[in-house]
């Protein structure tokens, strides 16, 4: 993927992953790809899934697939970082993503919030058809955000 598609001119633009550069109402994206097949049978692979749906011309995406979308916004904007843990996920699944799709995924942060000496963020986000705009996948995953010694403290 070429800079231009992520949103961001280049990887060095990107700013510190840590609690002080995380913000409610902080937008990310949008990033735009291609869904390929080699994503799809990939994803399937590693899930140890054989479903037909999967496979040859016309696949669809697995429904879990699009949790890849989280990492993908969060690397375009963020670097370093000692990375998170997922607390909480929620998803709204309205139409099958498709081989050969073009998909646009934006995001904003939705809630921020120091408790019990831990950080945590939510990450609202959205995969639409680029040329339609339909909605496809609608997701929030709560993360508590790792220190720099990769402590959850």
């Amino acid at each position: 993927m070429s800079p231009g598609e992520t949103g961001q001119t280049s990887a060095d633009d990107r700013i510190v992953m840590c609690a002080e550069n995380v913000h409610e109402g902080m937008r990310l994206g949008p990033v735009r790809y291609v869904v390929s097949q080699e994503q799809i049978s990939g994803f399937a692979a590693s899930i140890g899934s054989r479903n037909l749906l999967y496979t040859g011309g016309g696949a669809v995406a697995p429904p879990t697939m699009r949790l890849n979308d989280y990492a993908l916004l969060i690397a375009t904007h963020f670097r370093g970082g000692k990375g998170g843990v997922h607390a909480r996920h929620w998803c709204e699944f309205h139409e099958p993503m498709r081989a050969g799709q073009a998909v646009r995924v934006e995001g904003v942060f939705t809630s921020t919030v120091r408790k019990r000496g831990k950080f945590y963020f939510t990450l609202e986000y959205e995969t639409r058809d680029e040329a339609s705009g339909q909605l496809l996948v609608r997701q929030a995953i709560t993360s508590v955000l790792l220190n720099p010694k990769g402590e959850m403290a």
